[in-house]
């Protein structure tokens, strides 16, 4: 709702109550509440911090992995590192079409790609910074 230094309570509330495997989503949303401030270094080793944690358990609680890498490449972006920024993205990319080729159901699978937010949004990102937007339509009509 706009109200950024009540974002920050909150997340500072939430950190402190977080099991383990839901830490690295808290953390990606501080990082995009730090993007949001214009604190794009701080916004940075945050994400930095829960793009570690998610590879070090393996996965993010709450399907948080592909926000935690979104926000992850947003946040790279925003600093400057454009390279590192179209690599993580294009990882990112990649991580969401191999999980959408394993869902065998067409509608499932756009929904997936087009409808849940974070999903929706790497993709935009790697076809305005990567080109190859007719990548993820391959998946889409995949495995019909």
């Amino acid at each position: 709702m706009g109200d950024l230094d009540a974002a920050d309570r909150e997340l500072t509330a939430a950190l402190g109550m977080a099991m383990p495997l839901e830490y690295p989503g808290v953390l990606g949303t501080l990082s995009a509440l730090r993007l949001a401030q214009g604190r794009t270094g701080e916004a940075l080793t945050v994400a930095e911090d829960a793009v570690a944690r998610c590879a070090t358990m393996g996965g993010c609680g709450m399907f948080r992995g592909a926000f935690v890498r979104l926000v992850h490449a947003e946040a790279l972006h925003a600093i400057g590192a454009h390279d590192a920024a179209h690599h993580a993205i294009a990882g990112a990319r990649t991580r969401l079409l191999a999980i959408a080729d394993r869902i065998a159901d067409r509608q499932y699978r756009t929904s997936f790609l087009e409808s849940v937010p974070e999903n929706a949004r790497t993709l935009g990102l790697a076809d305005a910074w990567l080109g190859a937007g007719d990548e993820r339509d391959a998946h889409i009509d995949s495995s019909d």
